[in-house]
């Protein structure tokens, strides 16, 4: 009978944890660490989102410089986007351009956009001169096929 009392006593006093406390302290943790994770992902996101975006305005940039370059009378093939076709209308036949290559040299992971420049004629007069100059809007949007996001630059080029 003694030692039973004595193998009670001793169970009584032994410390540690539960069940019921690992599961409350793995519930807790779980509670903090996914809010954590789901933040670095969306942190992570947006780092590239503006990445992305400063690409694209780089790009837009370049060929505002490069139709402004070429000047009002500018006219050539309208294959791709390297032309500078500054005739009336939208221009080019393919907008294909790579905003962004993430990086890496696996071209499966560039993302693409479509970059497109509208040329608007444009005359006014004021008493003794006129003036004839092109209006010229250029844009990128991507990623291709399904935009959600674009970039637009317009300026005014003159004769």
């Amino acid at each position: 009978m003694r030692e039973r009392t004595t193998r009670c006593r001793l169970l009584r006093t032994e410390t540690g944890a539960t069940m019921v406390e690992i599961l409350v302290s793995a519930f807790i943790l779980a509670m903090l660490v996914v809010p954590m994770f789901n933040t670095l992902v969306a942190g992570r996101m947006l780092a590239a989102h503006r990445g992305e975006k400063r690409m694209a305005l780089g790009l837009v940039e370049r060929k505002v410089e490069q139709l402004m370059a070429a000047g009002y009378g500018s006219l050539g093939t309208d294959g791709d986007v390297s032309s500078v076709n500054m005739g009336d209308g939208t221009h080019p036949d393919d907008p294909s351009i790579v905003v962004s290559t993430r990086g890496d040299t696996d071209e499966t992971n560039d993302v693409m956009g479509e970059l497109t420049w509208d040329v608007t004629a444009v005359t006014w007069a004021s008493p003794g001169d006129s003036v004839r100059a092109k209006v010229v809007e250029v844009e990128l949007r991507w990623p291709a096929g399904a935009p959600s996001d674009s970039l637009s630059i317009t300026t005014l080029v003159g004769a």
